[in-house]
């Protein structure tokens, strides 16, 4: 389930920043304006902001989880052929916009699906996100290496990865429908709660409130790497962009597969504090690399991709998954996608956009100044702040280690 659903935005999620970038002012096709790598990224906010709470509460009231996932694999595969086809930067985002809406809340099931079907959740969990970090390497060696492989040229800055993770999207849904039976946890005639009594509900818990807190500050400074690595790597000649961010991956199953005996040793909170660290250290090294042009401090800040996305989005659904009972589980991973990916990646966006605009591709500029230096020493220090709040916000020695 994880390999499968992790293929399709592994398939153009890395490669979209080099795509807009080949096509914006003077380039390419020329659809696209200054800024719009940046503020893209506010598809994918916005479609953590509502959708995935909602579709959590239909799957813990109304709808088998299966069901649900089978069919927003279905819309998602129809919004990638939509950007496959867009010819204007509004048609893009629109499409944009819609395949997130349907994206984020299949991740939210995917979560809700396996937590249920898990007999130790806190041990097996990482082992099950595993594969979904198997899922995103393949994608990327397939489009980075093996697709140039046997066609002869690089597609990471065309439309063919859209295409790819279209038909991803068509065998996961597919798949869907055999996974096991979940849910839904309330019968249809007890009638389900309203979303906004359910979320106050789960809202009462002070403990909760203050994780969503952290978890908006702690997903604010990933939108700088998450889009604009790809495009620095291009712009500086990197070899296979999109293969060498598949080191990312690397790490994050050699992380995940040991988190089991980590969490053994050290709390889920405290986790959390040392995935914000290991983005701090990151930016430190993207920014060193930039000013110098060294390549080792980029290869590093590449491998930190295991603590950086393992301790921030897998533990985070850990530890929401701990202020909840079983019936409203797809609720709790709702507040969650809208409080991280969502809130937090609206303002990450918004931050990237505006960083963009003004150091990288400014208007009226040409050519443009692409000063990488200082975009990585702004994420840097947003990547501070946030850890500060962060750390104030989970207090490590709430959430003790796991146990057998």
């Amino acid at each position: 389930m994880m390999f499968l659903q992790s293929w399709p935005l592994g398939s153009w999620g890395v490669t979209i920043g080099a795509y807009i970038a080949a096509n914006t002012g003077g380039l390419g096709s020329g659809a696209f304006s200054s800024g719009f790598i940046g503020y893209s990224t506010l598809a994918a906010a916005v479609g953590s902001l509502v959708s995935p709470y909602l579709v959590g509460v239909v799957g813990d009231r109304l709808v088998p989880p299966r069901w649900l996932l089978a069919g927003l694999n279905l819309a998602s595969a129809a919004a990638a052929m939509g950007l496959l086809a867009s010819e204007s930067e509004f048609a893009f985002f629109v499409w944009l916009c819609v395949y997130f809406q349907c994206y984020f809340p299949v991740v939210t099931l995917c979560n809700t699906i396996g937590l249920a079907n898990l007999n130790r959740p806190e041990q097996e969990f990482p082992l099950l996100r595993l594969y979904g970090a198997i899922g995103w390497i393949a994608a990327g060696v397939f489009v980075g290496f093996a697709w140039p492989w046997m066609f002869g040229s690089s597609i990471e800055s065309l439309r063919t990865p859209f295409a790819i993770g279209a038909v991803a999207n068509l065998a996961m849904a597919i798949y869907a429908l055999t996974l096991p039976r979940t849910g839904p946890a309330v019968r249809l005639d007890t009638g389900p709660p309203l979303p906004r009594r359910q979320a106050g509900k789960l809202l009462a818990d002070p403990k909760l409130r203050w994780f969503l807190v952290a978890s908006f500050f702690a997903c604010v400074p990933s939108m700088a790497y998450n889009n604009f690595c790809n495009p620095f790597l291009n712009h500086t000649k990197f070899p296979a962009p999109a293969a060498v961010m598949t080191l990312g991956q690397l790490s994050e199953i050699a992380v995940l597969a040991t988190m089991p005996m980590v969490l053994r040793r050290l709390s889920l909170g405290s986790l959390y504090v040392w995935g914000m660290a290991a983005w701090v250290a990151r930016y430190g090294l993207l920014t060193a690399a930039a000013g110098t042009g060294v390549a080792w401090p980029v290869y590093l800040a590449i491998l930190l991709h295991g603590p950086c996305f393992a301790f921030i989005y897998v533990v985070g659904p850990m530890l929401a998954d701990r202020f909840t009972n079983h019936q409203d589980r797809g609720a709790a991973q709702g507040l969650y996608a809208v409080a991280s990916s969502g809130l937090g990646h609206v303002v990450g966006a918004l931050a990237v956009g505006a960083m963009q605009a003004a150091v990288l591709t400014p208007d009226g500029v040409n050519p443009p100044p692409y000063d990488w230096t200082t975009f990585w020493a702004i994420a840097s220090a947003v990547s501070v702040v946030s850890l500060v709040v962060l750390f104030r916000c989970v207090n490590p020695s709430r959430h003790s280690p796991t146990t057998d």
